[in-house]
């Protein structure tokens, strides 16, 4: 496949940047990052926000273990 008029994928030293879906074997890759946190009940991550505040990664990590434990309690509550 070629672009003609441009790059779809640009990169540097830090990160690539693909202008285009990536689709492997017919699934779209962001559908299905997408669909798995939607799934899972993850919260979006800004990786930006959390080095300009550290207290939210630390937010972050504990809601998610706690989630997680909560999680297991049910499940093993229904048993």
């Amino acid at each position: 496949m070629h672009n003609t008029k441009g790059s779809i994928v640009q990169a540097d030293d830090e990160q690539i940047d693909m202008k285009a879906d990536l689709i492997v074997k017919g699934r779209n890759i962001l559908n299905e990052l997408d669909n798995l946190h939607k799934h899972m009940l993850l919260l979006p991550r800004d990786q930006e926000l959390e080095q300009k505040y550290p207290e939210l990664k630390e937010a972050y990590n504990a809601y998610n273990e706690l989630y997680r434990e909560i999680l297991i309690a049910d499940k093993m509550r229904e048993t």
